[in-house]
């Protein structure tokens, strides 16, 4: 197959949609499939055109900012998106988070027609269209003229239901999750991090969504009980600032550490030392950092905030609460006084996510891809 997968955002920027893509390319790639990647173009010095990882890299200066220029830079980006696609002559495009790359390809499927594959992760469904008009009007559009439609959990596609009304039969409408990278967690490869003291695990970005304020509070509940466990946080964000005042105020400074952003090591290192993880989210679309922690054989003790009930099974390889500090202190007591139960549970997590490893979700991704590509095209300008 020859694969055009256009991302909202991609490398040299960090995040879960530039993980994603990149591995579906590589594990694509690898099968002898043509792939290239269609692109935001970030501020800076980055190229419009490289080579990433062995995958051609276009980059398009189709975002919003600053708004003088954008009638100008959209029709620039429209007019380079389609030279790129006659060129490459794709058999399918493939679109990964549906934002302003999804009007993109929604404009050009207008103009030339060809099969496409939509794909939401999360905030797309959920955050972005009930702010935007213009993201309601292009996902409706977007998701009916779609060949398939996948979401990465069963809660998002869910919250997707008003988008899908009135879709045609024809159109294949399923999930499939993210994944991890399995060599990343060979105990001959990595260490645990070095620290003096057992901890427990968060990680997210620090924003009010990921639920860090409620995790701080939680702990704060339970640490008298547990005076050798620590509470280590990594990751960054806008609420830095409020959780530092939540743990001063608590006084815990010795006991809750934030670490800010981690690099790939240290973060892995992470996940092989904590006791286990906790996800505290209020919203979670789908959870790769629980995918992770059970890759490092680690229970989770998670919210039931969304996606990741698709991946906790109750007393197998974690426990899932309330999305509130009272009950996540509940959890986190109960796993801490039943260590053994608790060892338990992570010796079997590894065990069951290997349908999610990214080798395992590519696979799934190209099963839909040659399902659309085995139906008759109703049109196809490009003349592939």
């Amino acid at each position: 197959m020859r694969i055009a997968i256009v991302a909202s955002d991609y490398a040299p920027t960090v995040g879960g949609v530039q993980t994603a893509v990149r591995n579906i390319a590589h594990y694509a790639a690898r099968q002898g499939h043509d792939v290239i990647i269609l692109s935001a173009l970030p501020s800076g010095r980055v190229p419009a055109t490289e080579r990433v990882d062995d995958v051609m890299v276009y980059r398009f200066p189709w975002g919003r900012r600053p708004t003088w220029s954008l009638p100008f830079r959209a029709a620039q980006s429209l007019f380079l998106m389609r030279r790129v696609l006659i060129e490459f002559k794709p058999d399918l495009v493939y679109i990964h988070f549906l934002t302003i790359n999804a009007l993109y390809v929604l404009l050009l499927h207008y103009w030339m027609g060809f099969k496409f594959v939509a794909s939401a992760r999360g905030n797309d469904i959920q955050g972005i269209p009930l702010r935007s008009r213009l993201s309601r009007w292009m996902l409706y559009r977007l998701l009916h003229r779609a060949n398939a439609v996948l979401f990465c959990s069963s809660y998002v596609q869910r919250a997707a239901a008003p988008f899908l009304e009135a879709i045609s039969s024809q159109t294949y409408v399923g999930v499939v999750g993210d994944g991890f990278e399995a060599s990343e967690f060979d105990g001959a490869a990595s260490r645990p991090f070095e620290y003096p003291a057992p901890f427990l695990l968060g990680m997210g970005r620090l924003v009010e969504k990921k639920g860090f304020d409620m995790l701080i509070d939680a702990f704060g509940r339970i640490a008298d009980e547990f005076p050798r466990v620590h509470l280590l946080i990594a990751g960054d964000g806008e609420e830095r600032y409020l959780l530092e005042a939540l743990i001063r105020k608590l006084c815990l400074q010795e006991r809750i550490k934030l670490l800010g952003f981690t690099d790939r090591k240290t973060t892995i290192a992470l996940f092989l030392g904590c006791e286990f993880f906790v996800l505290s989210s209020r919203i979670e679309p789908f959870g790769i950092v629980v995918l992770e922690a059970m890759a490092a054989n680690k229970p989770v003790l998670a919210t039931r905030s969304g996606g990741v009930i698709d991946l906790i099974r109750p007393g197998v390889n974690g426990q899932l609460v309330e999305p509130n500090a009272d009950d996540l202190g509940r959890g986190m007591r109960e796993m801490l006084a039943h260590p053994a139960t608790t060892r338990l549970l992570g010796e079997k997590a590894a065990e069951t996510i290997q349908n999610h490893t990214w080798a395992s979700v590519t696979e799934q991704y190209l099963a839909v891809f040659g399902q659309v590509l085995r139906k008759p095209a109703s049109s196809n300008k490009l003349g592939l």
